[in-house]
């Protein structure tokens, strides 16, 4: 099954401490935008968000196998880590 462009899928959860009281939670999920073109997206709730012209995403090796795996399976990427 090829997933089609614009459906989100998610590759990661997770909850972090940030202060005494306070946990963030932090979802990672991938994208198709276009037919060789995927984005991936972490959304954190819990913190204030910083405004600024880019921005990176932290990737653990589980959410890497898993965005590989859906990149090859939902996409039909199938040349992807041959």
């Amino acid at each position: 099954m090829v997933v089609l462009v614009g459906e989100p899928i998610v590759i990661g959860k997770d909850k972090f401490k940030i202060g005494e009281d306070e946990t963030a939670r932090r979802e990672l999920r991938v994208v198709r935008v276009h037919d060789d073109v995927i984005q991936v997206q972490e959304e954190v709730h819990g913190i204030i968000a910083l405004v600024g012209a880019s921005s990176s995403v932290n990737i653990k090796k589980e959410e890497l196998k898993n965005l590989i795996k859906v990149v090859r399976e939902q996409f039909g990427w199938t040349d992807v880590c041959e």
